[in-house]
This record gives structure tokens, C-alpha cells and sequence, in this order.
């Protein structure tokens, strides 16, 4: 492991401890990981992530993006879908002759905002997982560990009372650890594809932003929307961190 959390896991990318930012190294039980798809995952890929100790793998991809999700021993798999939506919005916005890079950041930063207004039940899901993980490894995971799986990572250092800037820190390094594995579309310009394969400052800002108008603030989303009060931040305090 780095000094970023990183873990390399062969066969997925973006793969890293949640925690690193408490200043937690490798504990041998009671962590968070954060990760891309788990599908592809080599012989030594398997070793290593058997030797992480995960206990539960939360896949947050949708129905037919988990449909190969594989089955990894000596961890219970929970699918809680978010279906993808981004590739609909960027068809639309090209059928109105409307596609461009700021129309696609503009796409990114409104589904980040459905994330936190669409699916708290499944955040809240995730996050009591994490608060009653009892010394256990948890994993969760989407497609790229960027998107759905960044604003997870984000929840949860929240209720960790981690800083804002540090949680951004942690986002960002998305952009060094994700390594995209599906062909580039001959119909999305370079700049297009940029705006929605790289993870930026604006996007998390945006479910910030909807958590404070929505509900007062990011404490009282978790509180209010998730269930995440004083007693469950303690609990998560004191599983994993």
C-alpha cells in the first residue's frame, strides 16, 4: 500500500483503502476498501484480495452491468443496483445537437446530484454495513470506482468527520488510479469522453451542494436520509477507523 491507500489488485483498477486518510495503514481486519469492477480479476488478483480478508463486496453497479459479477470466496456479495444513466443523457444531449464537453460535465454534475436525491436508500444500506462491519473488511465497488463508489467514499468520511478538502483529495485520485478497460467510442469526442472518464471538483461538489439544499447540510443528509446519527458515526469510529 501507498501513501494514497492504494492497493494493487490485479486485474481492477482504483482500488484503495477508504480509511487511508485517518492515517490507518494495513489493518488486518475492520477496513474500508473502494474499488472499480472486481470482474476481471487474475489468478494473483484472487490471492491478493484474499489475503484484504473481505468480508462483504457491495456492488453498486445496475442489473446488467453486474450480470457477470463473479462470486469471490470467503466474501458475501450484497448488490445494491444504481442503474447508469450517464450514457442515455449524453444520447439525448447529441440528438439535440447539444453534445459537448461543458454539456457533459453538466450531465456528470446533475447525476451526482440524483445520487444523493434518488438513492439514499441505498447509501444508507451501504453506510449501516460499514457501521456494523464488527472488525470486518467491507468492500464496495461500481463500474470505474469513480462515480457511484466516490460519493459512497465520500458519505463515509463524512461520518468520519473528515475535512471537506481531504474528502476532495481523496475523489480526486480517481484520475491517477482508474484505468479504463472498455474500447473508446468512435462517436464521443476526446474531449467528451474526458469530461466523463475523469473524475472533477465540480461533480462531488454537486452532491454536496444537493445534501445542503435538500436537508440543511451533509450532517443532516446522513442523519436525516440515511439514518447515520451520533450512536452509528460511533459505531463506524469504532469498526474501521
Amino acid at each position: 500500500m501507498d501513501d494514497c491507500g492504494h492497493i494493487v489488485l490485479d486485474g481492477a483498477s482504483n482500488v484503495r483503502y477508504v480509511t487511508w486518510v485517518l492515517g490507518a495503514r494495513a489493518p488486518a481486519t475492520g477496513c474500508v476498501v473502494r474499488s472499480a469492477n472486481l470482474d476481471q480479476l487474475s489468478a494473483a488478483g484472487l490471492s491478493r484480495f484474499g489475503e484484504l480478508r473481505v468480508a462483504i463486496v457491495i456492488d453498486l453497479r445496475g442489473k446488467a452491468e453486474a450480470a457477470a459479477a463473479p462470486q469471490l470466496d470467503g466474501a458475501t456479495r450484497l448488490h445494491l443496483p444504481i442503474e447508469p444513466t450517464v450514457a442515455a443523457d449524453l444520447a439525448a444531449e447529441r440528438a439535440a445537437g447539444m453534445l459537448s464537453a461543458d454539456s457533459a460535465m453538466r450531465v456528470m454534475e446533475r447525476t451526482y446530484r440524483n445520487y444523493i436525491v434518488d438513492h439514499a436508500a441505498v447509501f444508507a444500506e451501504l453506510l449501516h454495513h460499514v457501521a456494523a462491519a464488527n472488525n470486518k473488511s467491507v468492500l464496495f465497488h461500481c463500474a470505474a470506482g469513480k462515480d457511484r463508489t466516490g460519493v459512497a467514499a465520500a458519505l463515509v468520511l463524512t461520518a468520519l468527520d473528515v475535512p471537506p478538502a481531504t474528502i476532495m483529495e481523496d475523489y480526486l485520485l480517481s484520475n491517477r488510479f482508474y484505468r479504463p478497460t472498455s474500447a473508446r467510442a468512435a462517436d464521443i469526442p476526446d474531449d467528451v469522453r474526458d469530461a466523463i472518464i475523469r473524475v472533477r471538483p465540480s461533480y462531488l461538489e454537486a452532491a454536496f451542494a444537493a445534501m445542503t439544499e435538500g436537508w440543511g447540510s451533509p450532517g443532516e443528509y446522513l442523519e436525516k436520509a440515511l439514518g447515520i446519527g451520533p450512536s452509528e458515526r460511533a459505531a463506524m469510529r469504532k469498526a474501521i477507523a
